[in-house]
């Protein structure tokens, strides 16, 4: 019965896939690239019914979306990380159930429907994470490059040739090379030199990259570049000097998550050679 059971789930599970993919392939023209797993999922979240039940609970993956590609096609991307969670959590209970199917196990199926509650949370965090570590990589830049600028105003240079300057790369400076904060500085000079408002520009760069740190900067820009002189340069070095005590503090607590996070291994492999030295002596303490 159980066995029976579990078949039904898993003919069910695979008969929706099935709609799904025809629907997919139905509504695009020959020829369009498609993903099998992906696809048939977006048009499952999209659908006119689910997406307005679904979108306003992303509200914060919307958020982390948005300051990941600086406000640029959010919708899209919003769309994909749904229906990638929804795939991951789809093919997961699809395997638990066909596996339960196959062995006449029932826990298999359990087993599915956790896994297809934790990918979408482990895709959630995954997020996050890169969002944080987009935040990490910022702050800890952007003294160094006002570094560059605080000289090269102080030799002279106009504000624009300045940042200008600090976007070339030496040869061996790989490093910078698709940098968060050098692509949105490089978007930002650009925009300057179309002819676009100063103003406008420098608001954008700051929103874009989501980071307090950066709409400092931002803000000392706008407010000092046009007075230039002493004062400009004075401003810069109080920012530097900040968002220096910042970078250390960054690194501190870096460093400090990175011990708490060596200390539960280290604390196994202690255990482990406690038991290798100690389990000979309690042997020969028994033989005896």
């Amino acid at each position: 019965m159980m066995r029976f059971l579990l078949g039904g789930i898993s003919l069910l599970l695979l008969a929706g896939y099935a709609a799904l993919l025809v629907h997919v392939f139905r509504s695009r023209k020959w020829g369009t690239p498609r993903h099998l797993l992906l696809d048939p999922m977006r048009a499952l979240v999209g659908s006119a019914r689910l997406w307005p039940w679904i979108a306003p609970r992303l509200h914060r993956e919307q958020a982390a979306l948005s300051a990941l590609s600086g406000g640029r096609d959010v919708s899209a991307l919003l769309s994909r990380h749904a229906a990638m969670c929804a795939a991951y959590a789809y093919a997961a209970l699809l395997a638990g159930a066909m596996l339960g199917w196959l062995a006449d196990r029932a826990a298999l199926l359990g087993l599915g429907a956790v896994m297809a509650g934790l990918l979408p949370l482990i895709k959630r965090k995954e997020l996050y994470g890169m969002l944080e570590q987009r935040r990490h990589e910022i702050v800890m830049e952007l003294p160094e490059m006002l570094s560059r600028l605080l000289l090269m105003v102080g030799a002279g240079e106009n504000v624009l040739r300045a940042l200008e300057r600090c976007l070339e790369r030496p040869a061996g400076a790989g490093a910078r090379k698709g940098h968060t904060l050098y692509a949105e500085l490089e978007a930002a000079v650009k925009a300057v030199k179309r002819g676009e408002s100063f103003v406008f520009t420098w608001e954008e760069f700051g929103r874009r990259c989501a980071v307090p740190e950066a709409r400092m900067f931002a803000t000392t820009l706008l407010m000092n570049a046009r007075r230039g002189g002493d004062t400009f340069v004075t401003a810069l070095r109080e920012l530097s000097r900040i968002l220096w005590e910042k970078r250390k503090a960054a690194a501190k607590t870096l460093g400090e998550r990175a011990s708490s996070r060596l200390a539960f291994p280290l604390a196994i492999i202690f255990l482990i050679i406690l038991v290798l030295v100690g389990t000979p002596s309690i042997l020969l303490m028994a033989t005896e």
